[in-house]
C-alpha cells in the first residue's frame, strides 16, 4: 500500500520541460579575466611607454657614432680605421665589467631610482663626446658610456620580469626591443637632419652628439620619478589589482618562485650549464647584431654613389622593417609559447639575406639594398625571442636577476667583436662572412638546447615522489632549488 502511494503521489507532481538557458557561464572566471586584462592594460601603459623611449635615447646614444663618422668624425680628430674601430669595441668592455654588478645594485635598491641614475650618467657622457679632441679623449668617453649603459638593458629585462608572466614575457620584451631598431631609423632621419646644419660654430658631429644626448638627461628625472618598483608597492594599482598582480605571478612560477636574496643562489647560477650556452647564444648574435648595426650606413654607402647625407637617409627602411618585424616575432613567440623554433626560423632569413650581401653581384644595387634590409631585420628581431628565452628559464628573482646580467654581460663581447668585423669596406665580403657563421652557430645552439630542455622536462615528467624529494634536496631545498625544481618546465 505505502509503495503505490508512492507512486500516486509522484503522478501528482507537476513537471515542466527544462528550459535552455544556454553555456553555462563561469562568473568567477570571466571576472577574473576581466581583472587580468584590466591589470595588464595598467601595467602596459605604466611601464613600456617610458622604458620603450629610454631604450631609444640609449640606443641613439650609442650607435650614433655611426652616424658621427659620416659627419666628418675621423677627418677631425684624425682617427685611422683601427682607432675608429677600437672605439666602437671599447663600448663594449664597459657592458662587460658592470652588468652584472648593476642588476646586483637593482635587485636591492629601488629599480626606478637606479635606472634613472643610469639615464643621466649615459647622457651626460654623449653630450660631453661632443667636446673631444683626439682618440684618447673619445675612447674614454666611449668606455664610460658603456660602464653607464651597461645596466639598463639586463636591468630591464629582470625589471619586466617582475611583472609579467612567463607567456606575457616575449612581448614586452619585443615592444622594448623594437625601440632599438626606430632608434636605427630615427638615427638616420636625424643625421641627416643634422648634416644640413651651418657648421660655422660645431661640426656636424659635434651637434649629432649634443643633440641626441640631451633628452637622456632630462628623461632621467622623470623616470626615477614615475616608474613603480615592484607589484607590491605599486600605488597605481588598486588593493584588488596588487593582490591578484602577486598571486598570479606567484602562481605562473609555482614552487620556484622567490623574491628573498642570497649568496647561495647568485652562485648557482654560474653552475648551471644553461648560462653559458645562452651566453654562447648572445654572443654570436650580438656580433652580427652590433656589426650591422654599426656598419651599416657604410654598408649602404659602398652600395652605389650617394653623398653621405643620402646613406643616412637610406639606413631609414631597413631599421623600420626591423621594428615591425621585431614586434611580430614577440606575439608570435608569446602566442605559440615558442622560443627556439621561432629564433631558428628567424635566422634563416638572416642567413640567406648575408648569403646575398656575400655572392651578388656589386652591380645588383637593388638585391644588395634588399638584402641589406632583411639582414637588419633577422638580428634584430632575434633578440626579444632570445632574451624572453632565457627570463624564462631561470626561476626566482636572484637567479633571474643574476643570469640576466651575466649572460648579457658576457654575451655583449660579441659587440666588441661586431666592432671589428666589417673591416673590409666598402663592399665588406669578409665582415658579412664572419656573420653569417655567428648566426649558423647561434641557430645549431638553439637547436641543441631545445633538445636537451625538451629531454629534460619529459625526464621531470616521469618522477616519483621520491625522486621529487630526493631532487630537492640535492639543490639544497625548495628555496635554492629554482628552475631545477622538479615541478617547473622549462620553456622551449
Amino acid at each position: 500500500m505505502e509503495s503505490s502511494d508512492n507512486k500516486a503521489n509522484e503522478k501528482e507532481i507537476p513537471t515542466t520541460p527544462p528550459v535552455d538557458s544556454g553555456p553555462i557561464v563561469d562568473e568567477k572566471s570571466t571576472a577574473t579575466q576581466q581583472l587580468e586584462k584590466r591589470l595588464l592594460r595598467k601595467l602596459d601603459l605604466r611601464l613600456l611607454p617610458m622604458l620603450c623611449v629610454l631604450y631609444l635615447m640609449s640606443y641613439l646614444d650609442r650607435s650614433n657614432i655611426g652616424n658621427a663618422k659620416l659627419g666628418g668624425l675621423l677627418e677631425d680628430l684624425n682617427l685611422t680605421t683601427s682607432q675608429f674601430q677600437w672605439c666602437l669595441s671599447i663600448f663594449y668592455f664597459g657592458y662587460i665589467i658592470f652588468d652584472l654588478p648593476s642588476n646586483i645594485i637593482m635587485k636591492r635598491w629601488k629599480p626606478s631610482y637606479w635606472l634613472g641614475v643610469l639615464v643621466f650618467c649615459w647622457g651626460a657622457v654623449a653630450m660631453a663626446m661632443a667636446g673631444t679632441k683626439n682618440f684618447a679623449g673619445l675612447i674614454v668617453c666611449r668606455l664610460f658610456m658603456g660602464i653607464m649603459e651597461a645596466g639598463f638593458f639586463p636591468g630591464v629585462l629582470y625589471f619586466l620580469s617582475i611583472w609579467y608572466k612567463r607567456k606575457e614575457y616575449g612581448r614586452r620584451v619585443s615592444y622594448f626591443w623594437s625601440f632599438s631598431s626606430l632608434a636605427g631609423a630615427f638615427g638616420g632621419l636625424i643625421a641627416y637632419g643634422i648634416a644640413k646644419i651651418p657648421t660655422h660654430q660645431l661640426n656636424t658631429w659635434q651637434w649629432l652628439f649634443i643633440i641626441e644626448g640631451a633628452p637622456s638627461v632630462l628623461l632621467a628625472f622623470l623616470a626615477a620619478w614615475y616608474l613603480p618598483n615592484s607589484p607590491e608597492t605599486a600605488k597605481f594599482l588598486t588593493d584588488e589589482e596588487r593582490e591578484f598582480e602577486v598571486s598570479r605571478l606567484s602562481e605562473d612560477q609555482g614552487p620556484a618562485n622567490d623574491h628573498s636574496w642570497s649568496w647561495a643562489r647568485a652562485v648557482s647560477v654560474f653552475k648551471d650549464y644553461k648560462t653559458y650556452t645562452f651566453m654562447f647564444i648572445y654572443i654570436t648574435g650580438t656580433s652580427a647584431l652590433q656589426g650591422v648595426t654599426l656598419f651599416l650606413p657604410s654598408i649602404i654607402k659602398g652600395m652605389g654613389q650617394w653623398d653621405k647625407a643620402q646613406s643616412q637617409a637610406m639606413t631609414v627602411p631597413p631599421y623600420v622593417l626591423a621594428f615591425i618585424a621585431t614586434n611580430i616575432a614577440g606575439w608570435s613567440s608569446d602566442r605559440f609559447f615558442d622560443r627556439a623554433f621561432h629564433m631558428v626560423a628567424i635566422n634563416v632569413v638572416g642567413l640567406v639575406g648575408f648569403l646575398l650581401l656575400m655572392f651578388i653581384d656589386e652591380a645588383q644595387v637593388g638585391v644588395r639594398y634588399f638584402a641589406a634590409c632583411i639582414v637588419t631585420m633577422s638580428v634584430y628581431a632575434n633578440v626579444p625571442v632570445k632574451v624572453a628565452w632565457f627570463n624564462n628559464n631561470f626561476a626566482g628573482l636572484t637567479r633571474r636577476a643574476l643570469a640576466s646580467g651575466a649572460i648579457v654581460a658576457v654575451g655583449t663581447i660579441g659587440g666588441a667583436i661586431g666592432g671589428q668585423i666589417y673591416f673590409d669596406e666598402p663592399f665588406y665580403f669578409g665582415g658579412n662572412t664572419i656573420a653569417f657563421c655567428c648566426l649558423a652557430a647561434q641557430t645549431i645552439t638553439d637547436i641543441v638546447l631545445r633538445f636537451i630542455l625538451s629531454r629534460e622536462n619529459k625526464r621531470r615528467d616521469q618522477l616519483t615522489p621520491e625522486q621529487k624529494e630526493y631532487e630537492i634536496f640535492k639543490y639544497g631545498g625548495e628555496e635554492l632549488a629554482g628552475d631545477r625544481h622538479p615541478d617547473f618546465r622549462y620553456v622551449l
